[in-house]
């Protein structure tokens, strides 16, 4: 792994309008981000047409097309990665289920620690759509959750790209995780655990 210093300046580099910053800070990433999709891949449990690759490459794609205005830290970075992965997967979800007709698929839990996810059928897209209503009422949980979940890393791992000690990634995706569950199980948005800790907006 590239010292974060490195890349947090790169990235800084880019957002400024250094177009060759791209190409600099995607050999850097690359091998992570790609260990990260293939993670996430493998969770599907069956063969799939989406290729680790492809997640990988729609991800600079879209960084490279419509770049944010300044992207503050490399785990900022990281989270951006998490939110174009879980776009890439539901999209991928979306076009597999086109067209299908019955013979519903194996239930796969999308993670070990969330049983209640099946990563094979529409609670993908639920997860998606509360997600962004979490995302307006603590941004940091959402974001700390899909590092977690949706791009599979460890505990220690996202305090790591954060720059967070690893309580404060376990209590905030404990907050997280019971928010979802609660938003999925009863289809209304319950209201956010209280965490005092911090700013519920603020970003890593």
């Amino acid at each position: 792994m590239p010292p974060p210093s490195d890349v947090t300046t790169i990235i800084d580099e880019w957002a400024r309008g250094d177009s060759s910053a791209l190409d600099r800070l995607t050999p850097l990433v690359y091998p992570q981000l790609h260990a990260l999709a293939q993670s996430q891949l493998r969770r599907m449990g069956r063969p799939i047409t989406l290729q680790t690759t492809a997640v990988v490459g729609e991800l600079f794609l879209k960084l490279l097309v419509r770049p944010p205005a300044r992207i503050e830290s490399r785990g900022h970075f990281y989270a951006m990665a998490a939110r174009i992965i879980r776009f890439a997967l539901v999209d991928h979800y979306r076009q597999s289920q086109a067209g299908k007709r019955g013979g519903a698929l194996q239930r796969i839990p999308l993670h070990d620690e969330l049983p209640w996810i099946d990563a094979n059928g529409l609670e993908v897209l639920e997860l998606d759509r509360a997600l962004a209503e979490l995302e307006a009422l603590d941004r940091l949980q959402a974001e700390l959750f899909g590092i977690r979940f949706l791009i599979g890393c460890t505990a220690e791992e996202t305090a790591a790209m954060t720059g967070l000690s690893k309580a404060t990634v376990d209590r905030k995706v404990k907050l997280a995780r019971a928010w979802l569950y609660q938003r999925l199980k009863s289809g209304r948005t319950p209201a956010p655990e209280p965490d005092s800790s911090q700013n519920p907006n603020s970003t890593i």
